[in-house]
Formats: C-alpha cells, sequence, structure tokens
C-alpha cells in the first residue's frame, strides 16, 4: 500500500472524527477485460490497454467527499471540473451531509468543502474547495456517443486506493433511484440512467465514469446489495445542470408549472390510455393553470418531440428546452388529444 494512502487517511480522520470512528483505506480492484497471461510457451493472452492508460491519466482529477452524517462518517467520490476546485459528485455522496471534506489526489491536506447545489431530478451535485489553483481536471464526453457494449471505467478517489473499475455497457435508459440530499424527501428515479457490468461500491460513488479516452460519460452510483452490476448518472442528462452551477451557482430549469410522474409502456398497455407524462399537481400561478391543464391529463408531446418513459417530461424539459421559451404542448384528457401553446417558466428542481 502507497505510504500516502495511510497518511491521507490519518489527517483525515484527526480532521473530521470527534468519536472513535477512523477512515480506513478500501482499494477496490476489478478487471473485466482480458489479462496478460502465459498459459504455456507460445500461448499468450494480451491485455487491452486503452482502459489502463484511460483510468491512469484520470486518476489526479479524482477526488474523495468525505460527509459527516451523524454519528458516523461515510464517503465518496468525485471529480475536478475546474482547475479552481469545482467538484462535480452525485446526490447519494451528499445526502443528509451535515458537513463535507475533500481529499485530492497528491495532496495531504484535507479540504473543507461546501455544497454549491444539487438537482434530485438528474441525480448530480456540484460542491467547491476554495483557495485551491491549477488543479488537473476532466471533461464531458460527447453524450451522444455513448453505445451499448463500450468498454468504460469507474475510477474512485485517494481514498479508495484511487481504485480501478473497469466495466461494459450493458444498457441504457434504465430507471435507478437516490435519496433526496435534504435527507427529507423520498428517493427520487433517474430514468435515464447507464447500467454497467461492474458492481460499484459506495467509496467510489460519484466518482466518473470514463470511456477509453479518459473523458466522463457518466457519474458513478453505488450499486444495489447483491447487484452485480453497477449504474451511473448520463451526461446527457446532467451536462447542463454542471454547467449551470459552474457558471451561477444554482440550477433553474424550465417548467410547466406542474408535477407529473412517467406512464409507460406497460402502463399504458393494460390502462388504455398513452404513454407520458401523467400531471399530478397544477401550481395556479404558472404557465400549466393558465392554460387549462389539470390533474390527471397525460402530456404526450412537448413541439416535435414524444414524451415517453425514455424521455420523461421533467428531464425533456431541462434538456431539450429553456424558461422563457415558447412551446407547443399536447396532451391527452379522456381519450382527446389537445394542443396548446404557453410559454414555459423557470425554477430550482424540487425533491419529491
Amino acid at each position: 500500500m502507497r505510504p500516502y494512502l495511510v497518511v491521507a487517511a490519518g489527517l483525515l480522520a484527526t480532521v473530521l472524527v470527534a468519536s472513535a470512528v477512523t477512515l480506513g483505506v478500501l482499494q477496490l480492484q476489478g478487471r473485466t477485460n482480458p489479462q496478460q497471461v502465459n498459459l504455456r510457451p507460445g500461448v499468450t493472452i494480451v491485455e487491452d490497454s486503452a482502459i489502463v492508460q484511460a483510468a491512469a491519466k484520470a486518476m489526479p482529477a479524482v477526488v474523495s467527499v468525505v460527509t459527516q452524517q451523524q454519528p458516523e462518517l461515510a464517503r465518496g467520490s468525485g471529480y475536478l471540473a475546474t482547475s479552481d476546485g469545482y467538484i462535480v459528485t452525485n446526490v447519494d455522496v451528499i445526502a443528509a451531509a451535515s458537513g463535507l471534506t475533500v481529499l485530492v489526489t497528491g495532496d495531504l491536506t484535507p479540504h473543507p468543502a461546501r455544497l454549491v447545489d444539487y438537482d434530485c431530478l438528474t441525480g448530480v451535485a456540484v460542491i467547491k474547495i476554495d483557495n485551491v489553483s491549477g488543479l488537473p481536471t476532466l471533461a464531458f464526453a460527447d453524450p451522444g456517443a455513448l453505445v451499448q457494449g463500450q468498454p468504460v471505467v469507474a475510477v474512485g478517489g485517494p481514498l479508495e486506493g484511487n481504485s480501478v473499475i473497469p466495466a461494459y455497457v450493458s444498457a441504457m435508459h434504465r430507471t435507478m433511484t437516490s435519496p433526496d440530499p435534504a435527507g427529507a424527501g423520498p428517493p427520487t428515479g433517474f430514468a435515464d440512467t447507464i447500467q454497467i457490468t461492474a458492481a460499484v461500491g459506495s467509496g467510489a460513488a460519484g466518482g466518473p465514469l470514463l470511456n477509453v479516452g479518459d473523458q466522463v460519460v457518466g457519474i458513478a452510483m453505488q450499486s444495489p446489495t447483491g447487484l452485480a452490476g453497477g449504474y451511473a448518472l448520463n451526461v446527457a442528462e446532467v451536462q447542463d445542470d454542471v454547467q449551470q452551477m459552474l457558471q451561477t451557482g444554482q440550477v433553474v430549469v424550465a417548467s410547466l408549472g406542474a408535477s407529473t410522474t412517467v406512464v409507460d409502456a406497460e402502463v399504458s398497455a393494460l390502462t388504455g390510455v398513452p404513454e407520458g407524462s401523467r400531471v399530478v399537481t397544477v401550481d395556479q400561478n404558472g404557465p400549466a393553470a393558465a392554460i387549462g391543464l389539470q390533474a390527471g391529463d397525460i402530456v404526450t408531446q412537448i413541439d416535435d418531440v414524444k414524451v415517453d418513459s425514455a424521455n420523461p417530461l421533467d428531464l425533456l424539459l431541462r434538456s431539450r428546452f429553456h424558461p422563457a421559451q415558447r412551446i407547443t404542448v399536447t396532451y391527452s384528457r379522456n381519450g382527446v388529444s389537445t394542443q396548446v401553446e404557453l410559454t414555459l417558466t423557470g425554477s430550482h428542481p424540487s425533491c419529491r
């Protein structure tokens, strides 16, 4: 074990732990790609080094995030998005935290951190450490380039020994849940997560999921107990949130002024209603109320974009539209389809 890991863990324990809790160093390593193994003279299996190289290049930008969650401490990971200390992670890592401390790879000093903002609906969070500069960073990949079967690698922070978890993308548009970061609301479901072939532990959760070019394609989530594979937030859904938090310090998303739930293909087939997003509540001062949208109506289309389980209304509004934009909403009520125009408002996404 590298001396740095032992020293770093000891420093964090000294700074953060008021009780007898200490932070151990857990190194998680997994391999799914072929390794170079000499079976007998003349017979060799050659390891593909692209994933190893991508992980090694990314490691300096991956951090450990330690949270105070009384009566214990918890830890996860994140990665540096800017050289002056803005860090991207997920809401699992910061959920119900009363304090945040970050350990940067190659730096023995524990850095106090503050929460910038988070979005329960996409599952992304940004935190900040101050009085730093010149730090290594990671950048987003092209969100449209990710494909099923693609090799990827999750990297954990220094308290995880910068664990390397190679995997493949096994499925797209999967639903995953995460807790309310405030610790008060029910879990939130994410409709467009990436499913991978390797499990991710709590310590590596929040760290980057990378392609072979060491670009971020997702943000790792802790795997449910007993699951052999894992999940990651999709860059396609979180990229706009992250950019807003870095530029303005908060997330403001386009809104109809209504809360909705997903009507998927299975529910649609069983009930005879169209697939889309069902209106649950309507803000009486919002644009949805102004055009007469009611609880029970099912929004099926925004402009020319279909609303379905892969593109639920909340995610569709944030990824394709913006506040103050004029749109055409198609909705179904009692089997009758209607089109209306409205101007979207802007609001901070709420945790439900």
